[in-house]
């Protein structure tokens, strides 16, 4: 029996596949975090997670913030799972669909990334944090792939001269690199705002395609066969 008084054999089961990216402790605190992300919680934070699977609260603590573990090996754990299995894994006909989202967080101070800018669930400016993430999408199955964190400019010394700062258009080439080297997924999709020149040579010179929508006061300048464009009107 667990915390939920349920048996969590499957669950179990599957988490044993990402017994590699961790230690025999780090792997017991991190079935713990799983099990702890299925409670309902009013406000989540590691206190009520801690709490809600009777965890020692500096243990959890420490395991999120401070222990070192593998992100991306975890990450790709997670894929390659998702690509063994017949009913989930990605098919030629399926596109990588880039986007921002935004996680409000009006009362902020000293949030890391959480400041006021356009929120994507909002539909307005919000203090938020934001990421930009990648998901596979067909017309008969979709999972996400990854996701960044956008952490802006000032939060940054030297801004956007920084080297480690990345704005969304760097992030999305970023996550655009990763999937076409894990899946075989022939373009990307994205909307208008991430139709930038920048981003689409890049997808061309990976040769893949895109689709997008352009917004009406942008203008399109193609070179003699270094594009194929299709126009949809509507």
């Amino acid at each position: 029996m667990s915390i939920f008084k349920a048996n969590l054999t499957l669950l179990n089961k599957f988490l044993k596949n990402f017994t590699p990216c961790f230690t025999k402790k780090q792997m017991a605190i991190f079935i713990l975090v799983v099990y702890a992300l299925f409670k309902d919680y009013k406000r989540n934070s590691i206190e009520a997670m801690a709490k809600s699977t009777n965890t020692n609260y500096q243990k959890l603590q420490y395991f999120i913030s401070d222990s070192k573990w593998d992100m991306q090996a975890i990450k790709q754990k997670r894929l390659e799972i998702i690509q063994q299995q017949r009913t989930t894994a990605s098919t030629k006909d399926g596109l990588v669909g880039i986007d921002d989202t935004g996680c409000p967080k009006p009362f902020a101070k000293k949030t890391q990334g959480a400041k006021w800018q356009y929120c994507g669930p909002l539909k307005r400016e919000e203090t938020c944090n934001v990421a930009v993430a990648s998901a596979f999408v067909s017309q008969t199955k979709h999972f996400p792939i990854d996701i960044i964190p956008y952490i802006p400019a000032d939060e940054f010394k030297g801004g956007k001269d920084n080297p480690e700062f990345k704005d969304k258009i760097q992030i999305a080439i970023e996550l655009f690199d990763n999937s076409i080297e894990t899946l075989d997924i022939p373009g990307v999709t994205f909307d208008s705002w991430y139709a930038s020149t920048k981003f689409i040579e890049h997808i061309h010179s990976k040769d893949r395609a895109f689709f997008s929508e352009i917004k009406s006061n942008r203008n399109i300048f193609t070179l003699w066969n270094k594009f194929n464009l299709s126009y949809s009107t509507g």
